[in-house]
């Protein structure tokens, strides 16, 4: 994000951009609560919130809506897909390229500038395929 203004590192904000980053499996705040209380065990859920807001702000993680009001963080912040399982609300990156919205002008998109773009395809994962079967 161009226009983000990075603000000072707190111990607790670099524990929950690290506890995004570590695993790069795109977790949802209460996830990213439990990994921080590992090294900072003082630390509250609206700690992490606040941080996550924070990061997200700043551009240095996206959130990535999920199934519900869900929301998941992923470090990778430039422009990419996402799938998501319908079954256990997984999130991956996709592989594939992202979608180009350079050439949209306002008049193709309701009077719209375009500044940014998210495409989260859905399915079942192979884990979830595998407990069907």
């Amino acid at each position: 994000m161009e226009n983000a203004t990075v603000r000072r590192g707190s111990r607790q904000k670099m524990a929950v951009l690290e506890a995004v980053t570590r695993f790069c499996d795109h977790p949802t705040a209460d996830v990213v609560f439990a990994r921080v209380r590992e090294n900072l065990p003082g630390t509250s859920l609206s700690t992490v919130y606040r941080n996550l807001g924070i990061l997200v702000d700043e551009g240095r993680l996206i959130a990535v809506s999920g199934p519900g009001s869900e929301i998941h963080y992923d470090h990778e912040t430039e422009n990419h897909c996402h799938v998501q399982c319908r079954e256990c609300g997984r999130v991956c990156d996709v592989r594939y390229a992202p979608v180009d919205f350079s050439a949209l002008l306002p008049e193709d998109a309701s009077g719209f500038t375009i500044d940014g773009v998210t495409v989260t395809f859905t399915g079942i994962c192979s884990e979830c395929m595998e407990k069907e079967r």
